[in-house]
């Protein structure tokens, strides 16, 4: 090629590279030109510098195969690596000289190389630096495998020409791609800016609509149809502490009782799915509303539409609302509570029948009805908080099986205070069975140990005071002797004796009957479980010995033995009674 026409097809081809902005079409573009500038060459690459890896690596070649692309060169690392790490040229007139200018390679690059082209065809090469302000960037390499003629000093120093201004073409280019990923960056970061900002508003807007719904004392049968309102959905709320489903209609979807919903939730801290097969099956959107550690209740959302990003804010929003809603109506009770228990226990100190009177009526009692006081103890409790919400939920559960009229009920610290009131007394038996069954059933399904004490019913308000008395004195003795239900103090016969004698008197009384028997070696004989299994079976000697697995002759023997040491005697009525009572109070009244 003349000169003139070599300075022209350069010009041409700077023009050319220079035309475009997309580093891969540039890249093309300079391998192209130079092939068409260097007319000797029929084979060319170019190597860009990897900052992170430390590596040239391949970005665009005519004249090989896909396999160059896995060539990896570190600097100084073959004839590429040490033009890029020297930033001078160089010119291989033979392929012996090429091998001996490669000696460095790896062999895992040698094979790439050698794969990729005819290397065996190979007649010639040059390698020139890409240089932009000084510093490298990259490497060309131009190769003969076949043409005619042969590389020069003059295509060398062409090739270098050309690699100075391809060099600025690719820096330019890299420029354009980050300016424009930055661009794209800013564009992106412009529209999540904008989305988070569209969701701030949203959910002022969602927060602004429920404050005013709150600050307008609304209750949850208005607040609920609203939020199906606003989300355009049905959406249903149980509440843990009254045992309530809000809106009150039937649910036309498998669902779960109120007591399940309640147990399931006290476990739960966030949201959750849950599924419900039932004929047909349907998933729940499960949204806890708590305050502190108590669980108030929980928003519950059929997925007959998949939950949105709004819907599921909106929920957010909305379960503040509700738990500052039910706190405000838990706090409400219990200020009820406290008012309730100080006029209660005021009504039972008095003593002027006119007053007392006078005092009933103002808690809304008829002074001559029956009356009957059940008190109900909570046990075990984890902090005041929790407590309360139990408390809560218990006396709300207990009024919907009490008449609206005739009964006061209030809760304060760890106990419940209920003053039956009816015209017949037969009325509280059937309310206290009600009771029994509903406490200590729904007691063990919230693993909460509790126990109660119910009075005998008396008729006329001036008995209320005795009613709380023997109310106390059942539940005591219910505690003391780990009993379940309703221990009623009607029903606990001879134990009323003893409920004010000390424990100390009481161990004192069974010591002085039973020591005899406590003997090691009486203890050996089983002299003392004899004796309580006699008593326990009415005096049935075949029983008694059968119960035993001895004979009744060795049966006769024990007891015999039992009243020389006793002194006292199975048939003397005295003596007997001071033995059975001595077994009753070691039965009843010890801890065992």
């Amino acid at each position: 090629m003349e000169k003139s026409q070599q300075i022209t097809s350069i010009i041409e081809s700077i023009r050319s590279i220079t035309s475009s902005l997309e580093v891969n079409e540039v890249l093309n573009n300079i391998v192209t030109h130079a092939l068409h500038v260097i007319s000797a060459a029929d084979a060319g690459y170019v190597q860009l510098y990897n900052e992170e890896t430390k590596e040239l690596f391949v970005k665009s070649a005519i004249g090989f195969t896909e396999k160059l692309q896995e060539i990896k060169i570190k600097i100084g690392e073959s004839i590429t690596g040490k033009v890029f790490s020297s930033g001078k040229p160089v010119i291989y007139y033979s392929r012996s000289e090429i091998y001996e200018g490669m000696a460095t390679i790896s062999k895992q690059n040698l094979d790439y190389i050698e794969d990729a082209s005819d290397h065996l065809m190979l007649k010639a090469l040059i390698s020139v630096p890409l240089i932009v302000k000084g510093r490298s960037i990259g490497v060309m390499t131009v190769l003969q495998h076949k043409n005619r003629g042969k590389l020069s000093e003059e295509d060398l120093q062409l090739l270098e020409g050309f690699a100075a201004q391809a060099a600025i073409a690719i820096h330019n280019a890299r420029l354009f791609k980050e300016k424009n990923e930055q661009l794209a960056e800013i564009t992106k970061l412009t529209k999540t800016l904008e989305e988070k900002n569209n969701i701030l508003i949203k959910r002022a807007q969602i927060h602004e609509t429920l404050t005013r719904i709150s600050l307008q004392n609304k209750s949850m049968e208005s607040i609920i149809p609203e939020l199906n309102r606003m989300m355009n959905r049905e959406i249903f709320f149980f509440d843990n502490l009254d045992s309530k489903l809000y809106p009150k209609k039937t649910i036309s979807y498998p669902y779960l009782s109120n007591e399940e919903f309640s147990a399931i939730i006290r476990t739960k801290n966030w949201p959750f799915f849950i599924e419900i097969y039932e004929q047909r099956e349907i998933t729940y959107y499960v949204y806890p509303v708590l305050s502190d550690r108590v669980s108030l209740g929980c928003i519950i959302i059929p997925l007959d539409i998949p939950i949105s990003h709004q819907d599921k804010m909106t929920i957010e929003q909305a379960s503040s609302i509700l738990a500052l809603e039910l706190t405000k109506q838990k706090t409400q009770a219990e200020v009820y509570y406290k008012k309730t228990h100080e006029a209660f226990n005021d009504m039972v100190k008095c003593k002027d029948d006119y007053l007392l009177a006078v005092k009933g009526e103002s808690l809304g009692i008829k002074t001559n009805s029956h009356f009957a006081v059940l008190l109900i103890e909570i046990i075990s409790y984890s902090d005041l908080q929790i407590l309360e919400a139990v408390i809560h939920r218990f006396i709300s559960r207990m009024k919907r099986r009490l008449p609206e009229q005739g009964t006061l009920i209030f809760g304060f610290h760890n106990k419940i205070t209920l003053l039956f009131s009816t015209k017949q007394p037969k009325e509280i038996d059937a309310l206290t069975e009600s009771l029994d069954s509903l406490l200590f059933r729904r007691g063990n399904q919230e693993e909460i140990t509790m126990h109660a004490g119910i009075s005998t019913t008396y008729q006329g308000i001036e008995f209320v005071s005795k009613c709380c008395d023997e109310a106390a004195k059942s539940l005591s003795f219910s505690i003391n002797r780990q009993k379940t239900g309703i221990m009623n103090y009607k029903k606990m016969g001879i134990n009323r004796l003893f409920l004010t004698l000390p424990s100390p008197e009481i161990e004192r009384f069974i010591e002085d009957i039973l020591a005899p028997l406590r003997t090691e070696k009486a203890q050996n004989n089983e002299l003392e479980k004899t004796l309580f299994t006699y008593i326990k079976l009415n005096h049935s000697i075949s029983e008694t010995a059968e119960t035993l697995h001895i004979h009744k002759n060795t049966l006769y023997h024990r007891i015999k033995r039992i009243e020389e040491l006793l002194n006292l005697q199975l048939n003397n009525p005295d003596d007997y009674l001071q033995i059975l009572l001595a077994h009753h109070l070691h039965e009843n009244f010890t801890e065992r």
